[in-house]
Order: C-alpha cells, then sequence, then structure tokens
C-alpha cells in the first residue's frame, strides 16, 4: 500500500512539473504574440504596407504627382518633401503640420513623430515619403540590444525555463507532500478495515465522501462481529447446557447397564446390557467431541498450557488402544527415537490428536493393517509420522481435513488437524501405500 501511495506522488509532482512547463511554454508564445502588435494588424493595412504602396503608386505629372484614390485611409495622411524641405506633394495633410522641414526636423520626424502625430518615412527618388496616423494611436520607444544580448539570449531563455521547472516540481512536491499525508492516512484506515480493525477518519477535505464511506463500513463491521460474537456465545452456553444435562441421566443408563452386564441373569440380558453400554459409551465420546469441536471451532487456544513429554503420551495411547480389545488384525508399532522430546500444550487435547489419528487407520481398514508410530527430532520440532498400509483414505476427505463435517461423521482427522493448530504445528495427510500422516510441533 506504501509503494502504491508513493507512485501516487511521483506521478503528481512529475504532472505538476509538466503542466507547469507546457504553461511556461504557451506563456512565452503568448508574450511573443502581445509584443509583436500582430492583432492590431489583422483587419487593417499596417502603415508600412501603406507607405510601400504609396511609393510604389505615386507618378510624377507635369503638374506635380498624382495618385490612385483610396491608397492612403481617410485617417492618415501623407506627404512627400523634395531635398530643400519643402512638402511637394500631400493627401489629407491636416492644417497643423508644417509645409517646411529643416535637418534637425527631418531627423526627428525619422524616430519619432511630427506635431505629435506618429510618422513613418520612406525615401524615394522624388524625396522623403512620410505617412501619419491620428494622435495617440500609435507609441513609439527607443529599444537597443547589444549583440551579446542576442547572442545569450538562448542560454537565458534555458535558465528561466529551468528555474520555472524546479520552481514548479517544489510546488508540486508540497501540494503532493500534502496529498501523501491524505492518502496514507485513508490507506491506513483501508487496511485496518481489511483487518477488521475498527477506523474512524477525519471526514474533511477533497477525501471526505471516502472517509466517510470507510467509517461506515467499520460501524458496519463492528456491528456484524458483535453481533456473531454474541450467537457464537449463545451457541457455546447453548452446547454446553446439552452436554451437561445429558451426562446426567447418562450416567445412570451406563451405570445400571454396566451392572446388569455384569449380573447373573440369563446369557440374552447380558447381551443387551453389554450392546447399551457400548452405545451409551459411544453418545458420551460424541458429546465430548460436540464440547471440544465448539472449542476449537473457533482456534480457541489449550487451556492447560505445559511440558508434555511426547513419547509417554504416545505409548499411553497406543496401550489403551490395545489393551480395549484390539483384533488381531492391527498392529501397531512404536519407534520412539527421542525419548526426552517435549512439547508446550494441553496433554489431553494432544492425546485426544494421537488417538484419534490411530483409530481412523483402525476404523477405515476392516481387514486390518499394520500401523506405524515413528517419533524424532527435526530442528527445533518435535515430529510424529503416523502410517499404515491399509486402504488410504479418500482424496477429498483429505483435501477438505481443514473443515470440519456437518455431521459426526468424519470428525477424527479434522479434529486433529484442528488440536495440531492450536498448539502451533503444522498437519500433512496424503495417500502412499496406505495412509500417512506428519505432524510437527514446536520443542518445549
Amino acid at each position: 500500500m506504501n509503494k502504491t501511495i508513493v507512485k501516487i506522488f511521483i506521478l503528481f509532482t512529475l504532472s505538476a512539473a509538466a503542466i507547469a512547463t507546457v504553461l511556461l511554454g504557451i506563456n512565452f508564445l503568448g508574450i511573443a504574440y502581445i509584443s509583436s502588435d500582430a492583432a492590431a494588424n489583422i483587419y487593417k493595412r499596417s502603415p508600412k504596407r501603406t507607405l510601400d504602396l504609396v511609393a510604389e503608386e505615386l507618378t510624377p505629372t507635369d503638374g506635380g504627382f498624382t495618385l490612385e484614390q483610396g491608397l492612403v485611409p481617410d485617417e492618415d495622411w501623407c506627404i512627400l518633401i523634395d531635398e530643400s524641405g519643402e512638402v511637394i506633394w500631400s493627401e489629407h495633410m491636416p492644417g497643423d503640420i508644417p509645409t517646411h522641414y529643416s535637418i534637425n526636423d527631418v531627423a526627428r520626424m525619422t524616430r519619432w513623430f511630427i506635431s505629435d502625430y506618429p510618422v513613418y518615412v520612406r525615401t524615394t527618388d522624388s524625396g522623403l515619403l512620410v505617412l501619419g496616423v491620428p494622435k495617440n494611436s500609435v507609441s513609439k520607444y527607443s529599444i537597443e540590444y547589444s549583440m551579446n544580448w542576442f547572442e545569450s539570449l538562448p542560454w537565458r531563455i534555458l535558465l528561466v525555463l529551468m528555474i520555472n521547472i524546479c520552481l514548479a516540481a517544489l510546488l508540486a512536491c508540497i501540494a503532493g507532500l500534502k496529498l501523501y499525508r491524505k492518502l496514507r492516512k485513508l490507506c491506513g484506515g483501508i487496511q485496518d478495515l481489511q483487518r477488521e480493525k475498527p477506523v474512524r477518519l477525519l471526514e474533511k477535505g477533497v477525501f471526505k465522501e471516502i472517509s466517510k464511506a470507510v467509517n461506515s463500513t467499520s460501524d458496519a463491521i463492528e456491528r456484524k462481529n458483535a453481533a456473531l460474537a454474541a450467537r457464537d456465545s449463545a451457541r457455546a452456553n447453548w452446547i454446553n447446557g446439552i452436554s451437561h444435562d445429558i451426562r446426567t441421566p447418562l450416567s445412570v443408563i451406563v451405570g445400571y447397564s454396566e451392572e446388569l452386564a455384569k449380573s447373573e441373569a440369563d446369557g440374552e440380558s447380558r447381551r443387551k446390557a453389554e450392546i447399551i453400554t457400548a452405545q451409551s459409551i459411544k453418545i458420551k465420546k460424541l458429546i465430548d467431541d460436540l464440547n471440544l469441536i465448539s472449542s476449537l471451532e473457533y482456534d480457541m487456544q489449550p487451556s492447560k498450557r505445559q511440558a508434555v513429554r511426547i513419547c509417554p503420551l504416545l505409548r499411553r495411547v497406543a496401550a489403551d488402544i490395545v489393551n480395549s480389545g484390539l483384533s488381531d488384525k492391527f498392529e501397531i508399532n512404536l519407534d520412539l527415537r527421542s525419548e526426552r522430546a517435549e512439547v508446550l500444550g494441553d496433554d489431553s487435547l494432544l492425546e485426544r490428536a494421537v488417538f484419534n489419528l490411530i483409530n481412523n487407520s483402525i476404523a477405515h481398514n476392516k481387514n486390518g493393517c499394520a500401523i506405524q508410530v515413528i517419533e524424532y527430532l527435526k530442528g527445533t520440532a518435535v515430529c510424529v509420522e503416523i502410517k499404515d498400509n491399509g486402504s488410504g483414505a479418500p482424496s477429498e476427505v483429505l483435501d477438505s481435513i481443514a473443515e470440519m463435517p456437518k455431521s459426526a461423521h468424519g470428525l477424527g482427522l479434522p479434529m486433529a488437524y484442528k488440536i495440531i493448530s492450536v498448539h502451533g504445528g503444522t498437519f500433512s495427510a496424503w495417500n502412499d501405500w496406505g495412509m500417512k500422516v506428519r505432524i510437527e510441533l514446536p520443542s518445549a
């Protein structure tokens, strides 16, 4: 996310500098356009052009000079001065214009004005041709530049351009920093929103609507999580209550059925009592599984954490399974290589996970199989492998091993996976000439 903000900042700065540079170029062209006075002559013939036409069309005659009508605009006037300074021809000449000029007068008029009339001059074979325009229509200023000025002009233009680019980049950086701070807060709020953390952004400025939407979404998530927590708490309390209510009459049933099974009743009655006892124990086990799933489903941590020696735990589980009437078709072999290996966790939960894994091999191989339990150290982890040479497990079961089933059937592997996960371990299961499971737990 931070990389995205930096990219936005860089793009914003470069874009602002580029826009400023383009505007600077446009301003240079605009200044050139304004200083050329080109706009004043778009719809009107320039005085110099008029003077050129008059010089071309002015024709000497016996009585003076003739000129085609209309060449001199009505608001302008034109005169021709001979070498002696006398006006020998005129067109629209105002009354306040002198008819005789000295050398000094000629020198002044060629550069400036005659009687406040801006004038333009051109030499011809017949004399000095002067074109005047209305007063206050043109301002004249004397501007001179040295050749060094022209020679250094490109470098000075480049210097001005670079200064403007740097200044534009600096101003863009200042504006970009403000944008960066706002974006960083906004992106941080979105990241917190992704983690379902409470978010409260300041709702003002250019990102006001976005901040308001993020705050509103955060409030909605908080309300949803609160509702889910209340529902889950009610669910857990309901499960605990039902489990407690069932255990009491179930204990009575188990107790009486065991007494009947050991009594001197006829064989049929004892057999029925034994069936009742076995089914009651099965119900009790399902209730225990239900409570365990309820606590593991939301990744609750083990309630009793202590140092647990793995080897005695594995021997105890194997002995309990063998002594519970295991068929001769099954064989359990232990290969325990690190006798002092310990992990930090809940002894009863870990024992339940190992029991489920061994019992899974027994339950899914009706024709029997050999089960091997291997324990060893791997770096800072305690590894336990449980293998059998049976029929293996369906691929869909292995693919969904991390998901709790919706029925009581098939709880063994997912429950073992959950128990190992909440202990900070890893769980792997695959088929290789039978079912193979490897679990790794951090050593204590």
